[in-house]
C-alpha cells in the first residue's frame, strides 16, 4: 500500500513539473514590452504546478506525514493547497479586475476553507465535523464568490476575457466541489477507500484542477492582450484618486 502511495506521488510530481513547463515556456520565450508585461500572469500559473509539484516530491520522498492523535496528517498536501488555491483564485482576479477588496476576501474565505480542513484532520469527535462544517460553510461562500461576486464585480469588459475567466471558473468550481466528498470517503472521513485509493483520486484532481487549469489558461493567453500592456493589474484610477476614492482601471478592448 505504501509503495502504491509513492508511486502515485510520483505521478503527481511528474505531472506537475511538466504542467509547469507550459507558463514558463510562454513566459521567456516572448520579447516584445507587451508580452513582458504579462509575466505575473505566467508566474502566478507556473507558481501553482510548481508548488505542487515539490509537495509531491516532497510526499514521494516520504517527507510531510505527521502522526496527530492516531491519524496521519499530510501536511504537506495542506500546504499545497494553502498556498496554490489562492495562487488559481488570483489568476481569475487578475484577468476580470475586480475591485482589491472582492478577491481579497475570496482570498481569505479560500484559506479559512484549508485552515478548517487541517483542523478536522488533525482532530477527531465532534471538534473534527465541526472544523469540517466551518470549512463546507466557508466552501459554498467561495462558491458564491465565484459565480456570483467575482464576475459582478469585474471591470474587464472583453469577450475574450470573459470567456477564458468562464471556462477556467467552472473548471475550479466542479473540480473543488470533489474534494471535500474525497475527504468524507477517505481517511479522514469515513474510512469508505483505502489510503492508497485515496492519494490516487487526490493526484487525479489536482492534476485536472492545476495542470489543466494551467494549460487552458496559457492557451487562452490571447486574452491578456485585451488587458492593456503596461498597466497594473489593479491600478487606481487618477480620478478616483483625487476623490479618495478607489477602482480598477478597464480592460482595453
Amino acid at each position: 500500500m505504501l509503495v502504491d502511495i509513492a508511486v502515485w506521488a510520483w505521478i503527481g510530481a511528474l505531472a506537475m513539473g511538466a504542467g509547469t513547463i507550459p507558463p514558463l515556456w510562454a513566459w521567456f520565450s516572448r520579447s516584445s514590452s507587451a508580452e513582458q508585461s504579462h509575466a505575473v500572469y505566467y508566474a502566478t500559473l507556473a507558481g501553482v504546478t510548481g508548488i505542487a509539484a515539490v509537495a509531491y516530491l516532497l510526499m514521494a520522498l516520504g517527507y510531510g506525514t505527521v502522526s496527530t492523535g492516531g491519524a496521519e496528517l499530510d501536511i504537506v498536501r495542506y500546504v499545497d493547497w494553502l498556498l496554490t488555491t489562492p495562487l488559481l483564485i488570483l489568476y481569475l482576479g487578475l484577468l476580470v479586475r475586480p475591485p482589491r477588496r472582492v478577491l481579497a476576501g475570496l482570498i481569505g474565505i479560500d484559506v479559512v476553507i484549508i485552515a478548517g480542513g487541517i483542523v478536522a484532520a488533525a482532530t477527531t469527535g465532534t471538534v473534527s465535523w465541526v472544523a469540517f462544517g466551518v470549512a463546507g460553510a466557508a466552501f459554498l461562500a467561495l462558491v458564491y464568490g465565484l459565480l456570483v461576486s467575482l464576475p459582478r464585480s469585474a471591470s474587464a469588459e472583453s469577450d475574450r476575457v470573459r470567456a477564458v475567466f468562464g471556462t477556467l471558473r467552472n473548471i475550479t468550481v466542479v473540480l473543488w466541489t470533489l474534494y471535500p466528498v474525497v475527504w468524507l470517503l477517505g481517511t479522514t472521513g469515513f474510512g469508505l477507500v483505502t489510503p492508497s485509493t485515496e492519494m490516487l483520486v487526490f493526484v487525479y484532481l489536482d492534476i485536472v484542477s492545476k495542470v489543466g487549469f494551467v494549460v487552458v489558461a496559457v492557451a487562452g493567453a490571447d486574452a491578456l492582450e485585451y488587458l492593456g500592456a503596461g498597466r497594473e493589474a489593479f491600478a487606481v484610477d487618477a480620478a478616483d484618486a483625487d476623490a479618495g476614492e478607489h477602482t480598477t482601471v478597464l480592460g482595453d478592448d
